[in-house]
């Protein structure tokens, strides 16, 4: 290509080993990483390049990274695992709320395309399946250079800040997602929006829960607004865990209001229409748990 269109250096390490080598080699450079290709591809301006020095490494050659295995435990997926192919091979093992944010990401030409890892890592947008992740216990294994590479697992949720923005060290590459095969009496998942195109108006709702009888013994839930954050609250899960079913307009209301207070005092104020769905998700939830809770 030519000089002048400031076209970036691309690199195909064939292996993790080789990966390290480039990534030491380059770690004073702008650099990319290469997965699916759908978030970089979408980017305006990204080619030709603003800057001299950008690296692009592609992952695409990284067998350790399309593997997968499982046990009586957790499914472990490479990061460079698609969106479907986790979707084929985990419809059966997988808790039903994963599949169905999976398959409420994109088209399933693009799913064919977008890596679980790359999903995770995408810097200027939060994602639903991140949150069903946090949601599930999933763990991933990131690799980070510091004088040599080290590799350490992390909670999905400490991969990201306060904000839900991505707070990886700089040069990272999440490796691995293991995920823990649970059994859950209710799951629920929504979204409404697409949170790449639409951030400040998308919103997405999860959440399980293990029952005893009508009333919840274990409930967790997690609310994405893809331009403000992730809200998950220890406070939260034990009120949405208190709930009497069925339950009242009342107790519903101070439920919504609650995590409404809450989104704002720590995401800061969101859109009417963000407001309006989550509450319709949220309704539309207490309505299945109630009607769940009668046929008990």
């Amino acid at each position: 290509m030519y000089a002048e269109l400031r076209s970036p250096n691309v690199h195909e390490p064939q292996n993790l080993a080789e990966y390290t080598n480039t990534i030491i080699s380059y770690k004073d450079n702008i650099t990319f990483l290469w997965a699916g290709g759908t978030y970089i591809m979408s980017q305006p301006n990204f080619y030709p390049s603003a800057s001299a020095n950008v690296e692009i490494i592609s992952l695409q050659k990284i067998e350790e990274l399309k593997h997968f295995q499982r046990n009586d435990r957790f499914a472990e997926f490479g990061s460079m695992v698609s969106l479907s192919k986790i979707q084929s091979v985990g419809a059966l093992l997988l808790p039903k709320i994963l599949i169905n944010t999976l398959d409420s990401t994109a088209t399933k030409l693009i799913r064919n395309r977008i890596t679980i890892g790359g999903c995770l890592c995408t810097p200027s947008f939060r994602t639903p399946i991140a949150s069903t992740l946090m949601l599930l216990d999933a763990n991933v294994e990131v690799r980070y250079l510091k004088k040599r590479m080290h590799s350490k697992w992390f909670s999905i949720s400490r991969i990201y800040d306060k904000n839900g923005s991505l707070a990886l060290p700089p040069n990272a590459l999440v490796s691995r997602i293991r995920i823990p095969i649970q059994q859950f009496d209710y799951q629920y998942f929504n979204c409404v929006g697409s949170p790449l195109s639409e951030s400040n108006t998308s919103v997405s709702l999860a959440a399980v829960a293990k029952m005893e009888q009508s009333n919840i013994s274990l409930g967790k839930l997690i609310i994405t607004l893809p331009n403000k954050g992730f809200c998950q609250s220890r406070d939260i899960d034990n009120i949405f865990s208190s709930l009497q079913f069925p339950c009242d307009e009342g107790h519903i209301s101070s439920f919504f209001s609650y995590i409404i207070t809450y989104i704002k005092d720590n995401l800061g104020e969101i859109s009417q229409l963000q407001e309006v769905r989550l509450k319709g998700m949220l309704l539309n939830m207490i309505d299945e748990l109630n009607q769940k809770s009668l046929s008990m």
